[in-house]
């Protein structure tokens, strides 16, 4: 993986030294043209400053942000006459054309849009691309949309934004656990700024707690499978975390969340932005303490016997969420060398002690992580650039014997990842994206034997085309090449059109083809569950890869405060990885070993829904449903834990009294019942389950003073639902109402910066 990295790195410099040589030559001719300074103000329309507004030089790595007076400065070596796209969130962006002895005087005005289609998103393409124009359907939670729920993590943010998301509480790990129209955790993707990362929460599922709210600037989630250009596993969904940097001269905020049921969370962030070299760092605290959930009654479910003979079993339980206190902390430097030649380097660092919750315990579990992400980017001209990458992302849980005064490592898992990736504009109508990556990932884990370690890489080519056939139709094309060590040479092609036939509607298609390869777990495990000799659960070293076969339909319509979405999907799976009970049961234990094995073909049906409206006066209101069947059966049992039907409802009014910003806002979540089945192999039952629908809604206020203050009131959980412990196998239990106070204030607008 050092070999690969130090030749793609030498690739770069190379391209860096020619053209820098040349740049040099160029300057020996024209002195003028070393620096050249503008200077500008980015304005609404009735003249008001826009601070923290993006300023980019089209063609170039340079860009600024505005400080409180919506004032930028940027400084270029190149000649001619630059263009800039200036942008600002709930703005449409506007490009400007400096012209002749215009230095000091530029004056850019924005207007505000009804819609969020104009924003720039990258995860469909991996290029700039406006939402609008994307030929991938994709959904993007913005800071608006952070901001007004207010979630103290970001699995309730998902579940309040996406319909279709289920989280349940995996009674072994005591972590969540995500299912998405129907995919759970080993067939979504998760990214943190375009990489991969490494470590396992819960079963299949990343470690959630690792994603830190106050750092998120927007997620961009893709649905569908995505294999061309990320990753054979991203047959579900690819759920892109796009952190913050800094947009303003000065960047500094300090908040601070406190809720009586959902815990505590403070934050400080600063940083800089000057025109080639920017700064940014976040150090935050997350605390919650942990509470049991417990059933006041009874739960009664039906029994089916070997024989058809019906037993009822009834039971009450209790389940416990584990608190935990994690710091967390991360650091963003980003240079630009020349105006086409820029570099990045990130770092973080994060650490989550979980109370064990259990009487008289003498340990608690510690995780950790650190990652450091390099980026590189190359623009030849307007048109043409190259981008090269590596991240070492290190991930580990350790068990800390608090009494004794030691810790142990029982799990330790990271991956590498260096790409080259090409991305050209030709006449305006094609975009061509082309790359090459290589990934390695090294597991040790105390479910293998003897708490050995594993390892395996892959090599991929991929390439797409993106075809601007006319102003009506667009077509993007691709194909994945991968190199498993293990699994050889997998290709997977894919293709989405976009049509708009007028230009409120908009109509989209795709088909794609997706691949998963084992996870190392699943090929090498041998786990004593629980120590006890009870029963053993075994990987599969022959296990077949998974193949995949997606079809999607949407259609939009955006007319002026109005928008609308319906999409649907359809999912066929070959040598689908399943853990099962085997047959029979070896002397000594009281339960047949559990393995991981191919099963028959499965599917999945998925239906998604929005609608929008956004007025003048400052109410929006949204609404999404979703729809989802899947098709898990046993002996013609469906052994599904998806609930069918879901939808999420929004309702926000922003209005300005004077100099005071104040919002409202009320979000909700709503579940469908469900009906299914399990199977027990010890004494082959088959146990009916019925779960009754659930709603939860929140309501937030929140009021931003002068001078970057600004505090907040809410309500979780305002009809003070709970849970039944029996439910927790489908969902995060709720425990009842709870009330949260936050304060936060902009550094930068409190001293006019």
């Amino acid at each position: 993986m050092k070999r690969i990295f130090m030749m793609l790195l030498g690739v770069l410099s190379t391209l860096y030294t020619t053209a820098e040589t040349g740049r040099l030559y160029e300057n020996n001719e024209d002195d003028n043209a070393i620096t050249r300074r503008f200077k500008g103000v980015v304005l609404d329309e009735n003249g008001t400053p826009l601070p923290g507004a993006s300023i980019v030089v089209i063609g170039t790595t340079i860009g600024a942000g505005t400080n409180t007076q919506g004032e930028f400065t940027l400084s270029l070596r190149d000649k001619g006459f630059p263009i800039l796209r200036a942008s600002f969130i709930g703005y449409t962006p506007v490009e400007y054309k400096i012209q002749d002895n215009e230095r000091n005087n530029i004056v850019i005005r924005l207007k505000p849009t009804q819609s969020s289609l104009e924003e720039v998103v990258v995860t469909g393409t991996r290029t700039e691309k406006p939402l609008k124009d994307v030929p991938v359907l994709t959904r993007v939670i913005g800071q608006k949309e952070i901001q007004a729920l207010n979630p103290m993590d970001i699995e309730t943010l998902l579940q309040y934004e996406l319909p279709g998301i289920q989280f349940n509480y995996n009674s072994m790990s005591k972590l969540p656990e995500i299912t998405y129209q129907g995919m759970s955790g080993e067939y979504l993707l998760f990214l943190v700024d375009g990489e991969r990362i490494s470590g396992e929460g819960s079963d299949h599922n990343p470690d959630f707690s690792r994603f830190n709210i106050d750092d998120i600037e927007r997620i961009e989630v893709v649905k569908g499978a995505q294999s061309t250009l990320y990753a054979s596993n991203a047959l579900g969904a690819v759920i892109n975390i796009i952190t913050k940097s800094a947009n303003r001269p000065f960047t500094g905020n300090v908040n601070a969340r406190y809720g009586n049921n959902s815990g505590q969370k403070y934050t400080v962030s600063g940083g800089t932005k000057q025109n080639r070299f920017s700064s940014f760092t976040t150090i935050s605290h997350r605390r919650r303490d942990t509470y049991t959930i417990s059933d006041d009654k009874e739960t009664e479910r039906t029994v089916i016997n070997p024989d058809g003979s019906i037993t009822i079993d009834k039971s009450a339980n209790s389940s416990t969420i584990r608190g935990y206190q994690i710091w967390d902390a991360s650091q963003k430097f980003g240079y630009a060398f020349t105006d086409q030649f820029s570099a990045e380097i990130k770092g973080t660092y994060y650490r989550n002690k979980r109370d064990n919750a259990t009487a008289n315990a003498k340990t608690n579990d510690i995780f950790s992580n650190y990652s450091v992400n390099g980026k590189l980017k190359y623009l030849f001209n307007v048109n043409h650039r190259l981008d090269l990458s590596y991240i070492f992302d290190s991930y580990r849980k350790d068990i800390d014997y608090f009494v004794a005064g030691y810790t142990k490592k029982n799990y330790d898992n990271f991956v590498q990842t260096a790409r080259l990736n090409y991305t050209g504009n030709f006449n305006d109508q094609h975009t061509f994206t082309a790359g090459l990556e290589a990934n390695l990932e090294y597991l040790k884990h105390y479910m293998f034997k003897d708490s050995t370690n594993y390892n395996q890489q892959s090599y991929v080519f991929y390439a797409q085309e993106d075809w601007k056939i006319s102003e009506k139709f667009n077509l993007i094309a691709g194909i994945r090449t991968d190199y498993h060590s293990k699994y050889h040479f997998r290709m997977t092609p894919k293709l989405s059109v976009m049509y708009r036939p007028v230009e409120l509607l908009t109509l989209r298609a795709g088909y794609a083809q997706g691949y998963r390869t084992p996870t190392l777990k699943e090929l090498y495990e041998e786990y004593d569950m629980g120590g006890l000799g009870m029963f053993t659960i075994h990987g599969d070293e022959d296990l077949k890869a998974e193949n995949s076969q997606q079809f999607s339909l949407s259609a939009e319509i955006n007319k002026d405060i109005f928008y609308a979405s319906i999409s649907g999907y359809y999912n066929k799976f070959k040598n689908k990885i399943t853990l099962a009970y085997l047959d029979n049961i070896e002397d000594g234990k009281s339960m047949p070993d559990m393995k991981y094995m191919n099963s028959d073909n499965a599917e999945s049906i998925s239906m998604e829904a929005i609608a929008r409206v956004k007025m003048d006066c400052g109410l929006m209101l949204q609404g999404s449903y979703a729809y989802v069947h899947e098709k898990e059966e046993y002996k013609g049992y469906n052994l599904s834990m998806t609930r069918p039907h879901s939808l999420t409802f929004n309702a926000s009014f922003n209005r300005k009294f004077g100099k005071v910003n104040t919002s409202v806002s009320l979000n909700g979540q709503w579940s469908s019942k469900l009906h299914t089945y399990s199977y027990y192999s010890v004494d082959n039952t088959i146990t009916e389950y019925n779960y009754s629908p659930r709603t939860i809604c929140t309501l937030n206020t929140s009021a931003s003073f002068p001078r970057g203050i600004s505090v907040g009131l809410g309500i979780d959980n305002l009809f003070n639902y709970k849970d039944k412990s029996a439910d927790y196998g489908i969902q995060l239990p709720q425990q009842g109402i709870g009330f949260i106070g936050t304060v936060s204030i902009n550094l930068a607008d409190l001293f006019r910066l």
